[in-house]
């Protein structure tokens, strides 16, 4: 079953509450004393703030490099949707690739050149390319065996048959309109399974592409913060010890209660040669969206309130992804 893209946010946050994960329950009238937070070196202009919509990516077909058992299992549809399905529910627009075929032609030009540049309309802020480097399936016989314990007892395992899958990926990752190359992640997959019968062409079909799915799993979470989103910090509530942090994120960029985030700051710093002044970047303090949440604002509940005290207004605000969580959750609900 292929659920609707704009449904799979609404999915895991309900995944996430009956697993026993919900959001921090909490409320504004439980945090009665607005604080007031010093300014950051850095504040964020206008325009940032008003740049704060969701990443728009356009994933394009996956090239399976002409590779037999890739093609035969369609591995790399199976590649290219888990992507899109992936960016989708982790806050990223995905952009239908069907109108992006000029930009699909300057970027193989840009790669061919080594620079480039993309000066069609405007529908993505970011590209993807994957790519299947390998794609392998065997089956392995293993003969009957049996042995004694001590107590003289037989113990019988029935010959089986072992079935391994392998798959290698590359998603690149592109800056749009510039084209430059941001990042690579290469990922591999492994698909173990044992069987009593040596299995057939269905089977080198499963493993190829449940591998497939362990590749993306194996880079997910550094390929999702490529897109993650991005706020600031707005202000600050508190009830004794207890704060609350107001962020310049929500609904709109696909903000969802139990989201991870990490709260930065930027501190002016001098180049020694150029004595241009620059900003080096500080992690503050972890910590998750509650379940107060409108379509431009959330509300974080901090992990640790000691780090909690160094947030400043203005400091940069950035969902974390740390686990690969979505794809053990997506896996029961779609189809090969």
């Amino acid at each position: 079953m292929m659920l609707p893209r704009y449904f799979l946010p609404a999915v895991l946050t309900a995944l996430l509450t009956l697993g026993g994960c919900a959001a921090p329950g909490v409320s504004l009238s439980d945090y009665p004393k607005e604080v007031e937070l010093q300014p950051a070196d850095h504040l964020p202009t206008e325009a940032q703030l008003n740049a704060q919509g969701r990443a728009k990516v356009v994933v394009f077909e996956t090239d399976d490099s002409k590779l037999e058992k890739a093609r035969s299992a369609q591995a790399g549809n199976t590649l290219t949707r888990a992507i899109e399905e992936t960016l989708g529910a982790n806050g990223a627009e995905v952009v239908d690739r069907s109108i992006a075929g000029r930009l699909g032609k300057e970027l193989q030009l840009a790669e061919v050149k080594g620079v480039g540049g993309y000066e069609g309309p405007s529908v993505a802020n970011f590209a993807v390319k994957p790519t299947i480097t390998l794609a392998e399936y065997g089956s392995e016989y293993v003969p009957a065996s049996s042995f004694v314990d001590k107590l003289g007892k037989t113990y019988f395992t029935p010959a089986s048959w072992t079935h391994k899958g392998s798959v290698n990926i590359s998603l690149s990752v592109y800056e749009i309109p510039s084209l430059r190359q941001l990042k690579t992640f290469n990922g591999k997959g492994r698909e173990t399974k044992s069987t009593s019968d040596p299995g057939g062409r269905d089977m080198g079909v499963s493993m190829i592409r449940a591998a497939t799915q362990d590749a993306l799993k194996d880079v997910q979470a550094g390929f999702l913060n490529q897109f993650a989103p991005r706020g600031y910090v707005l202000g600050k509530r508190q009830n004794g010890n207890k704060s609350l942090f107001r962020i310049s994120i929500g609904g709109d960029q696909g903000i969802v209660p139990e989201i991870p985030v990490v709260i930065f700051t930027e501190k002016e710093s001098i180049h020694p040669i150029t004595k241009k002044v620059g900003y080096d970047r500080f992690p503050v303090v972890e910590g998750k969206v509650s379940s107060i949440i409108t379509a431009t604002e959330a509300w974080v509940v901090p992990d640790d309130e000691d780090k909690a005290k160094r947030v400043r207004m203005g400091d940069q605000v950035e969902v974390s992804h740390k686990d690969s969580i979505w794809i053990k959750i997506m896996r029961p609900l779609k189809g090969n």
